[in-house]
């Protein structure tokens, strides 16, 4: 195996490096929960739901099967040059970042799978994020391929709950109520840093998408030039409230809840709040966009 290493790091110079590490981290969580946040403020709040809630699910399940495999990885071995070791915390088995882009990359197809360039970027990224976890000696073979294969069954598994799932008529106290205790019932298995992390984004972002579903009922198409707006103000307000917590977050295992249930909550209830009040909203349909919902509605998904 440490000849299989040399092999693909033998291209190795300083540019081939940035250009891996840059994939990488192209292909981390945060980058896709930012891509999510762009999606669900601009273009489809519901595709963005929908897309959230498969990806947090899968990389969920990833974590729970890195603590059941509890695989080392091939840093430190003869022969292997690993580089980008933040972005390899953990174990090994399967890859998380080729689970990512496998699970994200053709659920996005299936929203544009009219336009091929979408094909292309997705094809393109699947199969660099993979290989660059080789290259920069941080997976094994196993690792990226079962991080592929795990990634299809989530997509095609979660298109057949899809419709069925997210039509059900369930009330809005029930739907809340499921919001909150099936993502906390994870950190009995997976009590890992980014297992805070990740049960606390879940649980603030479908929280605050139902509660925005039912009152606000926000209308996120719009030009160019508020949709810039949006983006930069919502990310930059979300990434600074990240920033002023993180000396907590770094010292206190739990503070990763709250902090992120409330990043969840900012993403999909404040922001397209905020929106509404600066008026970088679509018009709603036979009102004023300044206004906001009181009266609730069938909350369909």
């Amino acid at each position: 195996m440490p000849a299989f290493y040399q092999t693909i790091q033998s291209i190795h110079n300083p540019s081939t490096d940035a250009f891996f590490i840059f994939l990488s981290f192209l292909g981390s969580e945060p980058t896709y929960i930012l891509l999510i946040a762009v999606l669900f403020w601009n273009v489809d709040k519901r595709f963005g739901f929908r897309l959230a809630v498969l990806f947090l699910t899968s990389m969920a399940f990833n974590g729970l099967l890195k603590a059941i495999f509890h695989t080392q990885r091939p840093i430190g071995q003869p022969g292997v040059r690993s580089l980008y070791l933040s972005s390899a915390t953990g174990t090994s088995f399967p890859s998380g970042h080729s689970q990512g882009a496998t699970t994200f990359y053709p659920y996005v197809w299936r929203r544009w799978r009219q336009q091929k360039v979408w094909l292309g970027i997705g094809t393109f990224m699947i199969l660099s994020i993979g290989f660059s976890r080789l290259y920069l000696g941080v997976h094994w073979p196993g690792d990226v391929l079962g991080g592929y294969v795990l990634g299809v069954i989530m997509v095609l598994g979660f298109e057949r709950l899809d419709k069925t799932l997210f039509e059900l008529p369930i009330s809005l106290s029930s739907k809340l109520l499921l919001s909150i205790t099936l993502p906390l019932l994870l950190l009995l298995i997976y009590h890992t840093r980014e297992g805070w992390q990740m049960v606390g984004f879940v649980i603030g972002f479908t929280c605050g998408y139902f509660l925005e579903d039912t009152f606000l009922d926000y209308q996120e198409r719009t030009r160019f030039a508020p949709s810039i707006y949006k983006t930069l103000f919502g990310l930059g307000l979300q990434g600074l409230g990240v920033w002023l917590c993180h000396p907590l977050t770094q010292h206190y295992l739990w503070v990763n809840l709250p902090v992120l249930t409330l990043g969840g909550l900012w993403t999909s209830l404040g922001a397209p709040y905020m929106f509404r009040r600066f008026g970088w909203e679509a018009p709603l349909r036979g009102k004023k966009p300044a206004t906001v919902r009181t009266t609730g509605r069938t909350d369909q998904t």
